[in-house]
């Protein structure tokens, strides 16, 4: 009798029927992905990742993925164990800091003579920018606009030189405040996040040595959501790939919406034109029915050319409302969403999202969905539940205790890894076995769904979690964000009402409407999507003046209709926005 297949090949024999798919999952060497809106491009990435564990990296040997957030790990991690892959001693997934500070600073900065803490300190988000604004004070006085530290950090993002032309051609203003803020993190014995890329940088492009030791460990590299990770990172793949490190770089150009932070889609279409490198495109689309993938394309006419997976319609529908943005938030809840789910008996209230540009516009819209008792989920800055390394371990620990121990949807196992991958500080053996029994001790003991967020947060604070953090400099930042979130879940906090299964679903609920800003929906869908407060001067802002910034709000709203499957509804006021009119033209 044969042996059964494994999972893998099994699930793979569904990427046959899609040549595209098919093509990347067998490409041999290096290789760009390029994956349109709901193109399946994370079902062929874990695949691939699996196929590649099986069949071609063997221990010692791993495989590393580097991707955009920690959701998009979580997202990643959670797909491999479904297909029976850990991330433990075969793969590693992490955030580009991540990677940089435990593959290449931790490890080697010491060796290499770098110039960073010893021992290393990373400062917390409240810590640098504490430092900035003394930075600032030392050589202008007063406090910086938020403005002037956005353009701070894109410029140490945008030119990791301090030594090059074209940090001497920048603004003196940028630069000199840069140069005075690293200095002071210097002299405090810190580093803030974008230090640690920098540093990583430094690492791969200066020391051969460093390069060919990532080489032997990580034969492969596999990079997601690639069009949001910037320069820094691209100089290290690059360096990497000189080194004969296998590159895998997967992403979408057209969804590159994290300009302020440094992120540049040029760079991923520079890879794929490298004769090294295979580029393919997933062209079908398996979320959007035709009129949405048409009025998607028509912001961008010259892209590739993308397909229903299906042939349904759908349906584009633009409201020239004449209200102001509490107006069309309550049209939208008391006529579209009424209409929507009257005339779709199988939808709930979660499979619409009404889309806005930014926490203002959220907050007027909650507040309309308040005075109409409607119930929400909302995702944006103004949402307490900050999508982090420990929040996201936070969830599903939550998901554990509200039934995930008795139905096995969420493994034990699983959690006991991803609690050992939070720290990474040099441990003994028997103190990290102690914490272990801690952690299972305290969580059987929190075995409630209905247990109240704040009671559940505050005892594991008090078992393990206190303790963990203070001893881990990778996760400063994070005891900042546990006591914010202890606090919202208090009485008269945003989370008061939450227990511990609603926190475990992150919220989100079948029976709650989506609210969330354009940014925050990226990677999710929805059967409809209502875009709110669509007013010329407001999308794009009247404050885009370059045509690289316009480029940037067209591709935003280009995320934003692409969420939906079936339905769009563009609203605005009086003066319908550029992006309304050119889709009016398409449609």
């Amino acid at each position: 009798m044969n042996a059964a297949r494994p999972e893998y090949l099994v699930a793979a024999d569904d990427l046959r029927g899609n040549d595209d798919q098919w093509a990347a999952y067998e490409s041999a060497g290096n290789c760009v992905i390029l994956a349109g809106p709901g193109s399946g491009k994370t079902k062929t990435i874990t695949l691939k990742i699996t196929r590649l564990l099986v069949e071609t990296v063997y221990r010692p040997q791993r495989v590393a993925c580097i991707t955009y957030s920690n959701a998009c790990v979580s997202e990643l991690r959670s797909r491999l164990n479904k297909l029976g892959v850990e991330d433990g001693n075969r793969i590693l997934i992490s955030t580009v800091h991540s990677f940089c500070l435990t593959e290449l600073v931790l490890p080697f900065s010491s060796l290499a003579g770098l110039k960073v803490p010893e021992p290393l300190a990373i400062a917390t988000p409240a810590e640098a920018s504490r430092l900035f604004n003394a930075a600032y004070a030392a050589l202008h006085g007063g406090y910086p606009k938020s403005y002037v530290r956005t353009a701070c950090d894109k410029l140490r993002r945008a030119i990791p030189d301090r030594n090059s032309a074209e940090w001497r051609a920048w603004s003196s203003y940028e630069s000199q405040i840069v140069e005075a803020y690293e200095d002071l993190l210097l002299a405090h014995g810190q580093i803030d996040f974008d230090g640690i890329v920098l540093a990583g940088l430094e690492l791969v492009e200066k020391h051969e040595w460093v390069r060919r030791a990532i080489r032997a460990k990580y034969p492969v590299l596999v990079i997601d959501e690639y069009q949001d990770l910037g320069l820094p990172l691209h100089r290290i793949v690059r360096a990497l790939l000189d080194a004969n490190v296998r590159v895998i770089a997967v992403g979408d150009p057209d969804q590159s919406i994290y300009g302020f932070t440094g992120a540049n889609p040029g760079l991923l279409r520079d890879l794929a034109k490298d004769p090294r490198i295979e580029p393919i495109t997933l062209r079908l689309n398996y979320r959007c029915a035709d009129r949405i993938i048409a009025a998607s394309r028509s912001l961008f006419p010259d892209r590739a050319d993308f397909e229903s997976f299906d042939g349904r319609q759908g349906e584009i529908v633009i409201h020239k409302l004449e209200r102001d943005l509490a107006g069309q938030a309550k049209y939208a809840f008391e006529t579209l969403v009424t209409a929507l789910l009257d005339a779709n008996d199988t939808w709930s209230p979660g499979d619409i999202a009404l889309l806005y540009p930014s926490k203002i516009e959220g907050t007027e819209i909650a507040k309309a969905a308040d005075r109409l008792q409607i119930r929400y989920f909302r995702l944006d800055n103004g949402s307490p539940i900050k999508r982090t390394r420990l929040t996201e371990w936070l969830t599903e620990a939550a998901r554990w205790c509200a039934g995930g121990w008795e139905t096995g949807e969420v493994q034990l196992s699983h959690l006991l890894k991803a609690w050992r991958r939070l720290q990474r500080a040099g441990k003994s053996e028997t103190q990290l076995h102690e914490s272990r029994k801690q952690l299972i001790s305290a969580l059987f003991a929190l075995r409630d769904g209905a247990l109240s967020l704040h009671e559940w947060l505050t005892s594991l604070a008090t078992a393990v979690l206190n303790d963990m953090l203070r001893g881990e400099p990778g996760l400063s930042d994070e005891i900042d964000n546990l006591n914010e979130l202890i606090e919202a879940a208090t009485d008269g906090g945003e989370l008061e009402d939450f227990t511990v299964q609603i926190f475990g679903n992150q919220g989100k609920s079948p029976d709650q409407i989506n609210l969330m800003t354009l940014h925050s929906s990226k990677g999710l869908e929805f059967q409809a999507v209502i875009m709110l407060g669509l007013e010329e001067g407001v999308v794009p802002s009247k404050y885009v003046k370059t045509a690289d910034a316009y480029e940037e709000a067209a591709r935003l709203f280009y995320v934003g209709v692409t969420r939906a499957k079936a339905q769009v509804h563009l609203a605005f006021d009086r003066v319908e926005s550029p992006f309304i009119t050119t889709i009016r033209t398409a449609t």
